[in-house]
């Protein structure tokens, strides 16, 4: 029944940290004055409001674990008590119930319903969906009406009784109906009028104004709209003048453990501007030149490939390809026959391309190259005398604060990390086994949608590179038709205007885009645990707000 439940409140900050921090709730949207949370299969969002106000809700758990459930919560409040009790039994609804406050003073209530049984430990992810929410109006007659008008039944078909509690709708869920100045049960406070809304499941809308009068609308953000009917999985952001945060979807589909706004996501290829950054600063500390040759700096490994820096950073190298984006459309396949767990440095990947001729002269044309890549990771590691992960974390990583961001093992990802999936007749599976287990020079790091933001403020700001060196990676280097690319970023230019810097990286299970307007210097960075739905999320939001003229 409840899809989203919005509550306010005028202490914004001090809810967050609880519910975030002290409950463990993940955050699934966010912005300057809002933050939601993921409850199962339904949405509590809290927003900024001037004046003090607390409501009533309640959240279903499964029956069996309500006693592990009240020895979770007692490690983290205090529990509510009645008459010396801290739970009670409702034979009306076969569930037992506890209750506890959040800092503004709502009275939360887990309802276990003795029908539905898990077999787990409880944790935040055996949280089922809201079941209850309070509605407090003056007017119970006139709002208990117009509910009855959008067919939410009164429970047991009684009438509205504008003196007492009202149950709307259908077990397991209900909205609660009550005049002003009623006790709460398990709570000293009584009863109070304040703005609420919520959206059920089939989209109707329900909004409670400050004086207690019900109004229906639609829902109104075409970006979750959208995210939601392409059943997208991921996380949208955007930073800048407007800073706020969508997730959708799943982050571990067996477990049904939802994504939330940093969650950690493979971004395949559109980790290439790290590399570009990481051979700018060595380019900056006169410890490699741009128009150093391959041959000269790596002779044992690549005597015979001419190709400069400068045309490895931007696709101009001529090299062979281990994977040919013009040729080939399945980089799964590549591991069919090599073990993709052995694929862990960018010397592992120099078999693959080393002994193949050339395709083209150096800097004869544009023509997108991995290989470039590894070739450049293995630049770093001879300059540096560090394996390029470890240095690529510490000199560009570390230093935009990417502080959840890393080149993570697929057999050791770290907490809070979506998992890729493929679609496979009709069912999903990981995509374990068909990337290389871990990233490196050419793609495969693992970043979150803030972190990306940190990165283009800090690329922009002069911390990662000078002046000089942050205009070379942003100039048009190399061209193809309309593609214009700079040093591991794509170009758009409308005119002699620049209109957005961008990386992008597909993978299998991995789909992925992040781009810098510099008009309104603004950043929007979409990333998603599937193969597909970055783009179509990128243009909403660009057509939304305006971001391309």
């Amino acid at each position: 029944m409840f899809k989203k439940v919005i509550l306010y409140t005028n202490r914004l900050d001090e809810m967050k940290g609880f519910y975030e921090y002290q409950l463990g709730f993940r955050i699934v949207e966010e912005d300057d004055t809002s933050f939601a949370l993921s409850i199962g299969t339904s949405v509590l969002e809290f927003r900024q409001s001037d004046s003090a106000s607390f409501y009533h809700y309640a959240i279903n758990i499964p029956g069996n674990q309500f006693s592990l459930a009240k020895f979770w919560a007692r490690a983290r409040v205090e529990l509510n008590r009645q008459e010396g009790m801290d739970e009670i039994y409702y034979s009306n609804f076969n569930s037992d119930a506890f209750y506890f406050q959040d800092p503004a003073g709502n009275i939360v209530e887990f309802i276990g319903r003795r029908h539905v049984d898990i077999m787990d430990d409880f944790t935040i992810d055996s949280l089922l969906d809201i079941s209850e929410v309070g509605i407090v109006s003056p007017y119970v007659k006139e709002v208990g009406e117009s509910l009855e008008r959008m067919e939410i039944p009164v429970r047991g078909n009684k009438g509205i009784d504008p003196t007492t509690l009202n149950f709307l709708g259908k077990d397991p869920h209900f909205l609660v109906l009550v005049p002003p100045k009623r006790t709460w049960f398990f709570s000293k406070l009584k009863s109070e009028t304040h703005p609420l809304a919520i959206e059920l499941a089939d989209g109707r809308m329900i909004e409670i104004d400050a004086e207690g009068h019900m109004v229906q609308k639609q829902a109104d953000n075409p970006v979750s709209d959208l995210m939601e009917s392409a059943s997208f999985s991921g996380t949208a952001h955007m930073a800048g003048n407007e800073n706020w945060s969508l997730a959708k979807g799943f982050a571990n589909r067996a477990d049904e453990r939802p994504i939330a706004v940093d969650s950690r996501f493979g971004i395949a290829s559109g980790s290439k501007i790290f590399t570009a950054v990481a051979v700018l600063q060595l380019v900056e500390q006169s410890k490699l030149e741009l128009s150093a040759k391959l041959s000269e700096l790596l002779p044992k490994t690549f005597p015979n490939f001419n190709a400069t820096v400068h045309q490895l950073l931007c696709h101009t190298s001529g090299l062979p390809d281990y994977f040919d984006e013009e040729a080939m459309d399945d980089f799964e396949q590549l591991w069919q026959e090599i073990p993709m767990y052995r694929m862990e440095t960018p010397a592992d990947f120099v078999p693959l391309f080393r002994d193949l001729p050339p395709v083209e002269e150096p800097g004869a044309r544009f023509r997108y190259n991995n290989a470039g890549y590894i070739a450049l990771g293995l630049i770093i590691e001879q300059v540096t005398g560090e394996e390029f992960a470890d240095y690529v974390e510490r000199e560009v990583l570390a230093k935009a604060d990417m502080s959840d961001s890393g080149y993570f093992r697929l057999d050791r990802l770290p907490k809070n990390t979506a998992y890729g999936y493929i679609e496979e007749d009709g069912s999903w599976r990981t995509n374990q086994y068909a990337i290389p287990v871990r990233g490196g020079a050419d793609g495969g790091a693992f970043v979150t949608a803030g972190d990306m933001a940190k990165f283009w403020n800090r690329l922009m700001d002069g911390s990662l590179l000078s002046e000089e060196m942050k205009n070379h990676l942003l100039t048009v280097q190399a061209q193809e038709g309309e593609q214009a690319y700079g040093y591991g970023v794509w170009i758009d230019k409308q005119e002699a205007e620049m209109v957005k810097y961008h990386v992008m990286g597909y993978d299998p299970g991995v789909n992925f885009r992040s781009g810098y307007y510099p008009q309104q210097k603004s950043i929007v960075t979409v990333l998603s645990n599937t193969g597909e739905g970055a783009y179509d999320i990128v243009k909403a939001i660009e057509r939304e707000k305006k971001l391309r003229g």
